[in-house]
């Protein structure tokens, strides 16, 4: 952030629950300000004041259909598919989705070339904070460690596994020098012995849960399990803000929040 000036932020998808929630965080942040945000063509929504929108009171800003030109910085937790289309805004952006396919990682990748691109499957500090820690205990403890990776969240999560789950499952893997995505299994059923190397990715849904992720090392006389769970949006909320901080002054490139906790 330059000098004394807020950030300016637009909030892509502001009447979901994560946009609101997003909308809650700019607000309370004396460095940002809520520049704008946005809901879909003919919503209901449309025109609402976003801070009545998500339970702060008035903010004297309104929602919109198209983010305003002049944002220094956009947030988006929305769809693989909306979030492609809105990269042709070309401002910098602080992107949450998950579920994207190969193709569509390799499109969000080359936004970085004209503006800068904050990707991460999980926004909160902890998770990425814990990315680092399961790499370290995966190759501290070695391959005599079987490991599975158990993610829940809410009935309504599309994606499955959680992006997180991903993420955690990569580190677990770089930390024994494995390609992730030949040795992950993602679920069992029938006969279906463990193979040597192999990560399990088991996905739960139901209720409320806001997200559960447990990484668990196996061996013949332990059992070493790392946890992290999010008690409410608001943790990957004050983590994208943060991003947003970072990625507003940040030249053109593709960053994770590895580069904004740095």
């Amino acid at each position: 952030m330059a000098g004394e000036v807020a950030v300016r932020i637009a909030i892509i998808g502001a009447a979901g629950r994560m946009g609101r929630e997003l909308c809650r965080a700019v607000l309370e942040d004396s460095d940002c300000e809520l520049f704008g945000g946005t809901v879909e063509p003919g919503a209901p929504e449309l025109g609402a004041d976003l801070g009545t929108l998500c339970g702060s009171g008035e903010a004297g800003v309104a929602a919109t259909e198209e983010p305003p030109e002049s944002a220094d910085v956009h947030i988006e937790f929305t769809s693989p598919a909306a979030t492609i289309a809105h990269l042709s805004y070309g401002k910098p952006v602080v992107i949450g989705t998950t579920g994207f396919s190969q193709e569509q990682l390799q499109e969000v990748e080359r936004a970085g070339e004209n503006a800068a691109v904050m990707l991460a499957p999980n926004m909160s500090v902890g998770v990425n904070v814990l990315h680092e820690i399961v790499r370290e205990v995966s190759r501290k403890l070695g391959e005599a460690y079987d490991i599975e990776v158990v993610e829940t969240h809410h009935r309504h999560k599309v994606d499955a596994p959680s992006g997180t789950a991903l993420f955690l499952g990569r580190a677990a893997a770089e930390g024994r020098g494995l390609d992730f995505d030949r040795v992950a299994v993602h679920g069992r059923e029938g006969v279906s012995p463990r193979t040597e190397g192999e990560i399990g990715v088991h996905a739960l849904r139901g209720g409320a849960v806001v997200g559960e992720h447990r990484i668990i090392f196996y061996s013949e006389g332990e059992e070493v399990e790392v946890i992290h769970r999010a008690l409410s949006r608001r943790t990957f909320a004050d983590g994208a803000v943060r991003a947003a901080k970072f990625a507003a002054d940040a030249p053109p490139g593709f960053y994770s929040m590895a580069d904004v906790l740095a």
